[in-house]
């Protein structure tokens, strides 16, 4: 159902926290591929992508390029997008599927806590392939332009 695009360059460290989060919903079949959209790691980073099964797709450039690359690979009907920082919080998969069961097909984004209680950076955003091949990604900060042009306005998701 869900294909996970990750932006890897070097990011064996990170790796460890989003995959162990991530790997309940892929063995419970909502997760249905994750994806490193790696730009050339030298660390351990590869051997993660073996070890957890994970697809590698070579994406050299910035953020937004690999991201590019990573969902133009990814084979589901929804797409849920780290930024650079891939983190995850542990919470995500009740608000998630609770918007994939009521949501109406509109995109949703799960943003880091910000400062008095306010919304922070996005963290990831989750959105049908067909918005996200059509939105696609613009320089800056990838998430938040691919928000931009989603041209609707995604529902917070509260983690």
């Amino acid at each position: 159902m869900i294909s996970v695009v990750l932006p890897t360059r070097d990011s064996a460290a990170a790796l460890v926290q989003v995959l162990t989060v991530l790997v309940p919903a892929a063995v419970d079949g909502l997760v249905k591929e994750v994806l490193f959209a790696d730009a050339g790691s030298t660390d351990a980073t590869l051997a993660i992508a073996e070890d957890s099964g994970a697809r590698v797709i070579s994406a050299p450039g910035d953020v937004s390029a690999q991201l590019t690359a990573g969902c133009a690979e990814a084979r589901g009907t929804w797409m849920l997008v780290l930024g650079e920082a891939l983190a995850l919080p542990d919470g995500w998969r009740t608000p998630v599927e609770a918007h994939l069961a009521g949501g109406g097909g509109q995109p949703a984004v799960i943003t880091a806590p910000g400062l008095f209680g306010f919304p922070g950076r996005p963290q990831a955003v989750l959105a049908r392939r067909e918005a996200v091949d059509a939105a696609g990604f613009g320089g800056g900060e990838p998430l938040r332009s691919l928000l931009d042009r989603l041209k609707s306005k995604a529902v917070r998701l509260k983690v």
